[in-house]
């Protein structure tokens, strides 16, 4: 089934782990029966999200904003618009130092919504 979504129509919602990270849910397990996750997220300037693991490769690609990344095994890697990260599963990372609002675009491979 083809789904044309656009993205300017769909709420933000919170996160359901993360309170400094919002989210739009594009394409889900939950809704759309596949096995993988597509999100966009929000971090705003200054949000503190702690360090944490996902079973799911992290694949993220940076749209607006600017900030770092902790990446356990690679140290901290500079984000901003352009950027496109891979985190392997089980690799502990985080989001901090968020120096403009991030906006991304997040896919998590197998599903994590």
């Amino acid at each position: 089934m083809i789904k044309n979504i656009k993205t300017q129509e769909l709420s933000w919602k919170a996160h359901p782990i993360f309170k400094d990270l919002l989210i739009k849910k594009l394409l889900t397990h939950e809704m759309d029966n596949v096995d993988l996750s597509i999100v966009m997220v929000r971090v705003k300037k200054g949000a503190e999200v702690p360090a944490h693991v996902h079973e799911q490769d992290d694949i993220v690609y940076h749209l607006e904003g600017k900030g770092k990344m902790w990446v356990d095994g690679e140290g901290d890697l500079e984000v901003a618009a352009g950027s496109f990260l891979r985190i392997p599963a089980g690799v502990r990372h985080q989001p901090h130092d968020i120096e403009e609002d991030i906006l991304a675009f997040d896919i998590y491979l197998p599903h994590l919504f």
